[in-house]
């Protein structure tokens, strides 16, 4: 499912890390998920033989990055606000992109 998001960033335009909020475009995304080219990848294939070989149905690069859509990144956000009102969470200072 996150693989699919990732490939439209015009529906989820936010990804998050374990602490930190990113557009799904930024290059930090990108660099964590590593940049998919269409079903024939490589990534694809390496995905297809770890689930025939291994029975691995995942392919780990979704572990980290979560991409959202307005909704759920509104309510990621909110989830990481401290009881007192601070925020526990970053936003990136690459991508910097507008809280939901």
């Amino acid at each position: 499912m996150q693989r699919r998001r990732f490939d439209e960033p015009g529906r989820y335009p936010y990804a998050a890390g374990k602490h930190t909020l990113h557009r799904s475009a930024c290059q930090q995304v990108e660099r964590s998920v590593g940049h998919v080219e269409g079903d024939n990848s490589i990534w694809m294939h390496g995905a297809l033989t770890r689930l025939a070989h291994d029975n691995t149905t995942s392919s780990g690069w979704a572990t980290h990055m979560r991409m959202m859509d307005h909704d759920e990144a509104t309510a990621w956000v909110k989830g990481r606000i401290g009881p007192r009102g601070g925020a526990r969470y970053r936003l990136c200072r690459i991508c910097t992109p507008h809280l939901p």
